[in-house]
């Protein structure tokens, strides 16, 4: 993936997706990846959510289990169109969907689109942002689309 990513749009349906699995996850962190692509004009597509394990022990933390990530590439590799594992998406149940300290330093894997959603009674809001070197993590403009 390209880092010059400038915006990110998310299919209606995958939001759909991270909102049920962080609402069924509370107060655990829910975690997932994002499936898409990033089209010519640097925008990044999420067609769809893919809900994953959390491993981490502690409530307030995240860590997808490798075998869904894995698992989730095979398959996009055997499907036509292209898509790709473009980010990941981690609750915080009660914080606001800015980046943590542990966020900025589990941030290493550089072209990822990190979605933090917090939940809401009407929904979530959500931050996005792209893992840049450092690690470290840009804010980017989000829309549902």
């Amino acid at each position: 993936m390209t880092a010059t990513i400038v915006r990110a749009v998310c299919a209606r349906s995958a939001w759909r997706t991270i909102l049920a699995d962080v609402v069924a996850l509370g107060p655990r962190e829910a975690c997932g990846l994002l499936v898409g692509a990033c089209d010519e004009s640097d925008t990044l597509r999420i067609l769809r959510a893919v809900p994953v394990a959390n491993l981490a022990v502690a409530t307030d933390r995240f860590e997808l289990d490798p075998r869904g990530r894995l698992s989730l590439q095979r398959r996009l590799r055997e499907e036509e169109g292209g898509l790709t594992v473009v980010g990941l998406y981690h609750s915080h149940p009660e914080a606001p969907p800015v980046p943590s300290s542990v966020d900025f330093a589990w941030a290493e894997e550089e072209g990822l689109l990190w979605l933090i959603v917090s939940p809401t009674a009407t929904g979530g809001r959500v931050g996005a942002f792209f893992a840049v070197p450092g690690p470290g993590l840009r804010a980017v403009p989000f829309r549902l689309i």
